[in-house]
This record gives structure tokens, C-alpha cells and sequence, in this order.
């Protein structure tokens, strides 16, 4: 059974980073002690939780990429990698 007492974060994990940068579009990158949370502006909700800021701006480039076109496998990887190059780009400068 769970304890009763306990409620939510420990006592000092309230503080968080943000990362907003034009290039990630509607999305931004929230940094608590434990993690780096992909947060969709526009529905307001984090939709990811990953342990690096590379997977973070991996999962941002997958969710960049999605509308309604169709691609080719090939298409899809070369904008994917694009995308994924741009974003990892501009963090690493």
C-alpha cells in the first residue's frame, strides 16, 4: 500500500529549467533534477519524458515531422535527419 503522507515530488524538486528557441517550434524542453520533458505549447501538456537533451530534441524533430504529407522512406529519412541536424546544430554552437 502506499504511503499516505506522501504526495506528489519530494520536498525540493520544484525547480525547473525552460528551453524555448524559435527552431523548436511548438514545443519547449523543461529540465527538472530527474529529466528532460518534451512540453507541447499548443495543447499544453508534456507529452515525453527522456533522460538526455538529445533524446528530448530527437523526439521534437519526430513530432516536427509530422503532417499530412505522404514521403517515400527515403524522403522521410533524409528531412528527419535535416530536421534532427538542425535542432542538434544549434544546441551544440
Amino acid at each position: 500500500m502506499a504511503n499516505p503522507n506522501f504526495k506528489g515530488r519530494p520536498v525540493g524538486s520544484g525547480k525547473n529549467t525552460f528551453i524555448e528557441d524559435p527552431l523548436l517550434g511548438d514545443f519547449k524542453i523543461v529540465i527538472d533534477e530527474y529529466s528532460y520533458n518534451v512540453f507541447d505549447i499548443t495543447k499544453n501538456k508534456t507529452i515525453g519524458f527522456y533522460s538526455t537533451l538529445e533524446q528530448s530534441v530527437l523526439a521534437i524533430a519526430s513530432k516536427q515531422m509530422l503532417e499530412d504529407r505522404i514521403y517515400s522512406l527515403t524522403e522521410f529519412a533524409k528531412e528527419f535527419k535535416e530536421t534532427h541536424l538542425k535542432l542538434k546544430n544549434a544546441i551544440l554552437k
